[in-house]
């Protein structure tokens, strides 16, 4: 949920791998959420500058770990956590999209901090 702290988003994630680290867990053939992802999305939270707010949890029926932001104006912003070192991002802000992949390594990739600075415009 938006607006928690850090510590509350990192047990969210952990939640959802408990609750989805097993293949079928949406009944409808998703694939188990791999460790891999909870590495790579609690590695992101805790580089996230405390200016943001953090993110609701998801868990994606490929086995990925999702980070959802909203705001009050219907600009949304998703990224996902699959293969080690990278990031797959969306965002939606009024009549604009974008989307892509992008390295993960020790910083946040600018392009990710421009979206989310996006939200709050």
């Amino acid at each position: 949920m938006i607006g928690t702290t850090l510590e509350e988003t990192i047990e969210s994630v952990e939640e959802i791998y408990k609750e989805c680290s097993k293949a079928n867990w949406d009944g409808y053939g998703a694939n188990p959420v791999s460790r891999d992802s909870v590495f790579e999305a609690t590695k992101f939270l805790h580089l996230i500058p405390s200016s943001f707010p953090m993110p609701q949890v998801v868990a994606e029926p490929s086995g990925e770990i999702g980070l959802e932001w909203n705001n009050n104006r219907g600009y949304v912003f998703a990224i996902s956590f699959g293969s080690k070192n990278m990031i797959a991002y969306a965002g939606i802000f009024g009549n604009s999209k974008t989307h892509g992949t992008e390295y993960f390594g020790e910083a946040i990739p600018p392009v990710i901090i421009d979206n989310l600075r996006r939200l709050n415009q």
